[in-house]
């Protein structure tokens, strides 16, 4: 397959390299577009009429374009500007043009659901645009983190396991209990997969697999539109019920070869580590002994023991496009490889992505588009998340007095992990980071092809292929004597994952007058979508030569295996009708056929919505230079995973012919699909003659028909039966605000300020199920829930006991006058905070002074609570810096015992927090912090080189750029414990265990990462 792979991109290769640019009788055609100030517009479009000939102007607004001897006419136009056409006459070789603002901003062009192009002034709902430039400038591992503040109403999770790590994205809010809640990802107008793979499901922990959308390469992103709401991605049927986020690839240009490269180096360290105390030392009661606790005397201790055991890592990311193209055919090629070091050595990405697009237009009438795109990823060394003995936690357990460094030989002469105490769990750090291992790789290709053919000049036939597939190899092993997971002689685990999607549809369209008044665009057509699971290893759970990281060698194995398959087909409708330009009425439907779902099979998805824009039907005053208002109505659905309506079985190995047992889960023979209804109004308004921009959404959105798990009598012959109920509604507001603050010839001054605001509610559930749990949490921190009344994402914990006037309960002394003056526990878990933030927040500004420029993002998550299982271990272990305070003792709470009586009994901090942090077993309230925090998330200053008319280099940019350089404000403990100051939040909130619907806690987190480097941009 591989050979096939490369074989194919070869091909391509020749043909991009081997077309011609130009035609002989060409002729060369150079210039500079500016603004209204005469400052030079980079990326603006210039178009050779009539043909598919095109170039865009570099950072100072120059361009050199081919065009025909003679009779040829240049479409010059610009986001924000009223486009231009020059003719080419005589022996003119050069054009200076001027644009002048479209305060409107009519002109504009977005991609909407299916690919389809759309006016901006027509859409009918909300949607938010990103030039691909903001994705390449201050870069991330996975380029999806980088969406954090830029969108409004985006909330952005990454996952704990280190570069390659799985990234959640949730646009207004959690709507599925059970399934997913991830928006999906298009690719130029087709969805590719994006299955985050085994996520951490609790506290307990393990590791994270990776996602799809991360295999995107920016560098290869022309621009982004997000379509939030259900009537923006209706289209996209069962699909779309989380949001769309479109991508819109590059395409080669006629005329002569472009090329551009994109290079640069960073360095990362964590961005925020717990503080540690450096007092005391190992030993408990205050006398040292050989504990795994530093509760021990005031002696010489190891500040930097943790710090210095993470690495600056060092990354890099260098890639190319090059377009070239005639009239008839356009190619754009790109090569991107990042290589990636995590904080943690032996910890490693690299990623090259091989990227080919032609396109051709052979007719007037007839066109076609095809693209191959192959990606090779190599992860080294996943670390895992959670308390099960990963590596970050192993590390955190390091009493303070320990000098680390004596540890790097992790094992004796006999073989055996060397440690500073006894443990059942935990290891020497050093032992876990070379003695066991979790690799990935990971080859997948993406390949899209499209037809077009313009039936008359109002009506098109477009039809589109697309191939997605890709296979993970995962390998980990557990040397001999590793804790937890070794078996004797090591454990062993290796299994394939292949992935496989389809899609295939056929799209006509169509626009017509009536008149002066009245126009109507309309698309209608039919699809289908297959994909297709299998997994296929064996896990050894011990090995009969130690250490021999082979199958063959298994001791005891058990097979993993598994295969699923799904298909969907789907017709579709959208219309919309527009009168004097100045009102459209749209409408969609589509419906589908799931494989998932009984007889008939079928889910009907409506959406209709109008706008109106007030600045071209009545006259307003001046300063308003555009002003328009839109409502939309909308439903979208959700199927589920295949095999849920019929009976199924499982077969192992044993006996003489093996066994077949039923599985436990009744089958849902009466399943139906999610569906999300949602309604949304919002207002668009540009003043100032466009310096000032307003665009403010409010939604509101329920969704029915819950997939939960209701529990059977053990004399039904089940465990467990799936069921449709619950309404779980959400609803708030977005605003995104963009003003051009200053602009002159040689200074601008651009901002956008993204607000939004999202409320949850859980409307019912089932008369059976009044809570459903987000995950298997094993009780060590807390959990997230979802219950009637609540809201999705409640948080429930153990809690420091209150009496009926709200006091503190503490324990009463015992007969001999002991153990008084502890807190109390409560006896069930009781609510403690909601994980989703109540407001989102990002403003980025941009200046430009000559060739300098600067940017920054600052982003702010506000509300939200988080809770700790790091901070209740070192509670524990005494080594976090808040256990200092009251180790003499002479600590008296102010409470009272379960009788009522005024609490006398003084402790130590090490009774005190030795009671609450339970060793693995926390009592949550005391661990769990306000997740609000405002960050300066991204820096970016540049300059653009000279360099002088006529050489090869076009145009050149270097950059200083970092990303998460401080925060500005971080949330602190939800509890305020009597004599202990208030603790600030010890772990970035960005970061959960996993990307999954299990959010909340931090446990054992890898640390997220402080970047900064330089990147170098060349245009040729």
């Amino acid at each position: 397959m591989k050979n096939s792979v490369l074989y194919l991109l070869l091909t391509f290769l020749v043909v991009a390299i081997f077309v011609s640019p130009a035609q002989a009788q060409d002729r060369q055609i150079t210039g500079k577009v500016s603004d209204e100030n005469g400052a030079g517009l980079p990326g603006t479009n210039v178009l050779v009429k009539g043909t598919t000939r095109g170039t865009n102007t570099d950072a100072d607004g120059n361009f050199s374009i081919s065009v025909a001897s003679s009779g040829a006419t240049l479409i010059i136009s610009s986001v924000g500007y009223l486009a231009k056409e020059i003719a080419v006459t005589g022996a003119m070789t050069n054009v200076n043009v001027s644009l002048e603002p479209d305060v409107r901003n009519l002109g504009e062009v977005v991609v909407t659901a299916l690919g389809i192009e759309r006016s901006a002034k027509s859409l009918t709902y909300a949607t938010q645009k990103i030039d691909g430039k903001q994705l390449t400038d201050v870069r991330d591992a996975n380029f999806v983190n980088t969406l954090s503040g830029k969108v409004a109403g985006i909330v952005v999770t990454q996952g704990s396991s280190g570069p390659g790590s799985a990234t959640r994205v949730v646009l207004r809010g959690n709507r599925s209990i059970s399934g997913n809640n991830n928006a999906l990802f298009v690719v130029d107008g087709v969805p590719i997969d994006n299955t985050v793979q085994g996520q951490v499901g609790n506290d307990f922990g393990g590791t994270n697999g990776s996602d799809g959308a991360s295999n995107i390469n920016p560098d290869d992103i022309e621009s982004m539109n997000v379509l939030k709401g259900a009537a923006a991605s209706a289209l996209y049927g069962s699909r779309a019920a989380n949001g769309v986020v479109m991508i819109t690839t590059k395409k080669g240009k006629a005329g002569a070869v472009t090329a551009n490269i994109n290079s640069g180096v960073v360095v990362e360290n964590p961005f925020l580590l717990p503080k540690f105390q450096n007092t005391y030392g190992q030993g408990a009661g205050g006398t040292a002994s050989n504990s795994y606790g530093s509760w021990g005397p005031a002696t010489t201790t190891f500040p930097n023991n943790v710090k210095d055991f993470f690495r600056t890592g060092v990354s890099t990311n260098n890639s190319f496009g090059i377009s070239a193209g005639t009239d008839k055919v356009q190619t754009y090629t790109s090569y991107a490889y990042n290589d990636v070091q995590g904080i943690i050595p032996n910890n490693s990405l690299a990623r090259h992505t091989f990227n080919v697009r032609i396109g051709t237009q052979l007719t007037k009438k007839f066109s076609t588009d095809a693209k191959i795109t192959y990606v090779n990823q190599d992860i080294k060394n996943k670390p895992k998340s959670g308390e099960e003995s990963g590596l970050v936690m192993n590390v955190y357990k390091v009493p303070r007095s320990v000098d680390l460094n004596t540890y790097k030989k992790y094992e004796d002469e006999n073989g055996e992990p060397t440690y500073w105490t006894s443990s059942s769990i935990y290891m020497n750090p050093y032992w876990t980071m070379n003695k066991t291992s979790d690799d990935e790789k990971r080859n997948r290709i993406t390949a899209l092809g499209s037809a077009k053919y313009n039936l008359t000049d109002w009506l098109n036939v477009q039809g589109r292929i697309s191939y997605d597939r890709y296979d993970d190899r995962v390998n980990r092993a557990w040397s001999n004597r590793t804790l937890l997971f070794a078996g004797p002689g090591g454990s062993y685990q290796d299994y394939s994952v292949a992935i496989l999607e389809k899609n295939l549809d056929l799209i006509v369209s169509g626009n017509n007058n009536f008149g002066k008044d009245f126009a109507l665009t309309y698309n209608f057509g039919a699809g289908q979508t297959y994909k297709r699971y299998s997994q296929v290893g064996g896990n050894a759970n011990g090995l009969l030569v130690p250490n021999k990281f082979d199958l063959s060698f298994a001791s005891s194995l058990s097979q993993i295996a598994n295969f699923s398959e799904k298909e969907l087909h789907y017709v579709f409708g959208t219309a919309s009708l527009s009168y004097k330009d100045f009102l459209t009425v749209d409408a969609a439907a589509r419906n589908d056929w799931s494989s998932t779902l009984p007889k008939p099979y079928s889910f009907f998805y409506p959406s209709f919505g109008a706008n109106l824009i007030l600045s071209e039907a009545i006259q307003l005053p001046q300063v308003i230079s555009f002003a328009k208002i839109r409502g939309s109505w909308a439903q979208v659905g959700n199927d589920t995973d295949p095999y849920l309506l019929s009976q199924t079985y499982t077969f192992t190995q044993g006996g003489t012919g093996g066994y077949i047992y039923r599985d436990p889960t009744q089958p849902a023979t009466n399943l139906k699909p999610e569906i999300s209804s949602s309604t949304e109004i919002g207002l668009d308004l540009r003043l100032f003659s466009g310096r000032l921009g307003l665009d403010v959404t409010y939604y509101n959105s329920n969704t029915v028909n819950q997939l939960l798990s209701l529990s059977l009598a053990p004399a039904s012959g089940f465990s467990q039966q799936f069921i449709n109920a619950g309404k779980i509604n959400n609803k708030g507001f977005e605003i995104s605000l963009t003003g051009k603050v200053a602009k002159s010839d040689d200074f601008s001054w651009d901002m956008t300020l993204n607000l939004a605001r999202n409320k949850n509610k859980i409307i019912r559930l089932d008369p059976n199920v009044k809570r459903a749990f987000l995950g298997g949490g094993f009780g060590r921190t807390a959990t997230p829930v979802v219950e009637e009344g609540g809201s999705y994402g409640d948080m429930i914990a153990q809690r420091w006991q209150r009496d009926e006037q709200g006091r503190l309960v503490v324990t009463a002394p015992d007969p001999s006058g002991n153990n008084g003056g502890k807190p109390v526990v409560t006896a069930e878990n009781e609510y403690i905070g909601n994980f989703n933030p109540k407001l989102t927040a990002g403003l980025n500004n941009t200046f430009r002074y000559k060739r300098f420029t600067a940017s920054f993002l600052i982003d702010g998550r506000f509300g939200g609570v988080m809770t700790s299982g790091t901070a209740a271990n070192l509670a524990f272990d005494g080594t976090g810096d808040f256990t200092t305070d009251h180790r003499e003792g002479g600590w008296v709470l102010p409470g009272v015992t379960p009788s009522g009586e005024a609490n006398s009994s003084p402790i130590n901090a090490e009774s005190f927090w030795t009671t609450v942090s339970g060793g693995r077993y926390s009592w949550g309230e005391f661990f769990t912090y306000s997740a609000t925090n405002v960050r300066l998330r991204e820096l970016s200053v540049g300059f653009d080189i000279p360099t002088g008319s006529g050489f090869f280099i076009k145009n050149a940019r270097i950059s200083f750029v970092a990303r998460n350089l401080f925060f500005i404000y971080r949330g602190s403990s939800t509890l305020d414990i009597p004599g202990v100051k208030k603790r600030k939040l010890p772990f970035d909130p960005d970061v959960n265990l996993g990307a999954g619907n299990f959010q909340g806690i931090e446990y054992g987190n890898l640390p997220s990462t402080r970047t900064m480097g330089l990147n170098l941009k060349l245009g040729f």
